[in-house]
């Protein structure tokens, strides 16, 4: 384990906010090797959107690909949190994204993720609303989708109770895929069924915030940190609660308390990570 990813495992111990000026330093730090200052800043960016400094993410995640794109390291097979770094600058701090995408892509050399991917964005700007673009977006509000094809679906004419734990999660695939938010909500009030899967408590909140049910959508983003695990080294905590517009409704005091104080992934699992 690198020294980023020491400090970034003390972070997810729940020390996030205490530890986000040494994050700070160390991705900013010109000294700090290259490896360890974009994981460092990864996080911080993670950590500047749950404080809402999303003018300082953009700007971080600027600084770091114009530092690191043209040498062509490590950094320049990522994608997140970098991209979405842009894109909440535009929605929250009224930067625009399409430039600044377009300008750190052409830092990054031909052929990989980085460039390819805010390229990508910069283009689907022109006809797509940042919120689509943006992780973990969903058609809240939105009218059922119809059953046929979807994996799962014999299992919606079942006794939802009596199904064995694998099928359960399938079967809550196959409601979310069929956006049947009524049904959802019936096994979470009259059952007290929640998904297992983290990204579908967040389809199941940004639904709660739609109708105007704040405590049903705080109890969904509460489970869902409860089922959050990284997916690489770097990452402090998840970020979609508080850069989808709809799930910003729902985080309360509460929430942001939640997950910024209390130790997610492996280290609430007690796990190496």
């Amino acid at each position: 384990m690198t020294s980023a990813e020491r400090l970034i495992s003390r972070a997810r111990h729940g020390g996030h906010r205490e530890l986000l000026p040494e994050l700070l330093a160390s991705a900013t730090d010109p000294a700090t090797r290259p490896d360890p200052a974009w994981k460092a800043g990864a996080a911080a960016v993670q950590i500047l959107c749950w404080e809402d400094r999303f003018a300082e993410a953009g700007e971080l995640a600027e600084l770091l690909i114009g530092r690191q794109g043209p040498g062509g390291g490590a950094l320049c097979d990522q994608d997140m949190p970098f991209d979405e770094a842009f894109l909440v600058a535009q929605l929250y701090a009224d930067v625009p994204a399409q430039p600044r995408l377009r300008a750190t892509a052409d830092r990054v050399p031909e052929g990989r993720i980085l460039r390819d991917r805010l390229l990508w964005l910069a283009e689907q700007l022109d006809h797509r609303p940042v919120e689509e673009l943006l992780p973990c977006h969903y058609d809240w509000g939105g009218p059922l989708v119809p059953r046929e094809g979807v994996i799962g679906e014999w299992l919606l004419d079942r006794d939802f109770a009596a199904l064995e734990p694998r099928e359960k999660r399938v079967a809550w695939e196959a409601i979310a895929q069929t956006n049947d938010f009524a049904r959802g909500r019936a096994l979470v009030g009259s059952l007290g069924e929640l998904p297992e899967q983290y990204y579908l408590c967040l389809w199941l909140a940004g639904w709660y915030a739609v109708e105007g049910d704040l405590a049903g959508g705080e109890r969904m983003l509460l489970a869902a940190h409860d089922r959050w695990w990284p997916y690489t080294s770097w990452e402090a905590l998840p970020t979609s609660e508080v850069v989808q517009p709809t799930l910003r409704r729902v985080v309360t005091d509460r929430v942001r308390q939640h997950f910024l104080t209390r130790p997610a992934g492996p280290e609430a699992a007690g796990r190496p990570s």
